[in-house]
């Protein structure tokens, strides 16, 4: 019982611990340990699917398009996926679109499966 005690009141020290933090640090742990992680590393096991591998780009526009609008995400991705890394440098960085009739989310995807499996 002692034991439980302790560990609810540690519990509750960390939380107060965290809720002092500014509001930035307290998004980016959240972004970068509680969404980021997680929801990366289902979008990189899309890359791999099947639909990947037949260069179906629209299973993966909803969630790349959650995913660029979090930095912390994209800098995950750039370090854990070079072709992601290269192509979102192309993209968003120099804004030179490979695919010139699409607009710049759909382009990425599509450059992004056409150098993974073209």
């Amino acid at each position: 019982m002692q034991n439980n005690i302790q560990d609810i009141d540690a519990f509750k020290k960390t939380i107060r611990l965290i809720n002092t933090l500014p509001d930035d640090v307290m998004r980016h742990i959240y972004e970068e340990y509680f969404v980021g992680i997680d929801t990366c590393n289902k979008y990189l096991k899309l890359l791999e699917s099947d639909e990947s591998h037949n260069l179906n780009y629209l299973p993966l526009v909803e969630p790349t398009r959650r995913l660029l609008k979090h930095p912390c995400a994209v800098e995950y991705l750039c370090s854990k996926h070079k072709v992601f890394k290269y192509v979102y440098t192309e993209h968003f960085i120099k804004k030179n679109k490979s695919f010139l009739l699409m607009d710049m989310l759909h382009s990425f995807i599509a450059s992004v499966l056409m150098h993974l499996y073209h």
